[in-house]
C-alpha cells in the first residue's frame, strides 16, 4: 500500500528532478499533487460503504493510511504553492489572499486534515476515546471545501471539479443520515 501511494509521489519527484515540469514546476506540481489530495480524500470516503456492503471488510485497516496519504499529498500541495509558485514572497502571498479567496477554503480544508492527522496515532485515539469519531467527522468539512476551492477557482478546465463531484455528492449524501440533526429528524419522522 505505501508503494502505491508513493508512485505518485515518486514519478513528481523525477519529473521535477529531471527537468520535465520546468520552466514552471510550481504550476503543474500544485495542480498533481491536488489531483493526488483529491484522489486520496475520494479513496477514504468510499471505505466505508465498501468496507459495509461487500466481503472487502479487510480494506478497512488501510483507511488511516489512506487518509494520511491524502493529508500529506495536501501538505504537499501548499508546500508547492509556497515555494515553488509564491517563492516564499509575503507580498505575492498577501496578494493571493486578497485576489484569490477559494485558498481560503482549501487552507480550511488543509486544518482539518492536519487535525485529523495527528489525532490518528493510536496513542491519541486512546486519549480521546469517544470523542475520537466525533471528530474524524469533520473529514466531510474538509471533502466540502475541498470541492468549494475547486469549484470557484475555475477559469477554463473542469474536468477535476467535475470528477470530484461526480464522486463525492453521491458519498457525502451516502453519510447524511450520520449527522445528529438530520438522523434526529428521520427518526422524528
Amino acid at each position: 500500500m505505501l508503494l502505491v501511494f508513493s508512485l505518485p509521489f515518486l514519478w513528481m519527484l523525477g519529473a521535477l528532478l529531471t527537468g520535465q515540469y520546468f520552466p514552471d514546476p510550481g504550476k503543474i506540481l500544485m495542480r498533481l499533487t491536488g489531483i493526488w489530495a483529491c484522489v486520496s480524500l475520494v479513496l477514504v470516503l468510499f471505505m466505508t460503504p465498501l468496507t459495509k456492503h461487500t466481503r472487502l471488510k479487510f480494506l478497512s485497516r488501510y483507511r488511516r493510511f489512506i487518509g494520511l496519504s491524502s493529508f500529506l499529498y495536501a501538505l504537499l500541495h501548499i508546500v508547492c504553492y509556497l515555494v515553488l509558485f509564491a517563492g516564499l514572497s509575503w507580498t505575492w502571498i498577501l496578494s493571493d489572499l486578497i485576489e484569490k479567496p477559494y485558498i481560503y477554503a482549501g487552507v480550511g480544508a488543509f486544518v482539518i486534515l492536519l487535525v485529523l492527522a495527528v489525532t490518528s496515532h493510536k496513542y491519541i485515539m486512546k486519549r480521546l476515546a469517544k470523542r475520537w469519531k466525533p471528530l474524524h467527522r469533520y473529514i466531510y468539512l474538509s471533502v466540502a471545501l475541498v470541492w468549494l476551492h475547486l469549484w470557484w477557482q475555475i477559469k477554463s478546465d473542469t474536468s477535476i471539479v467535475i470528477w470530484y463531484s461526480v464522486f463525492v455528492i453521491p458519498l457525502l449524501l451516502l453519510r447524511t443520515k450520520q449527522i445528529p440533526m438530520i438522523k434526529k429528524y428521520l427518526s422524528k419522522t
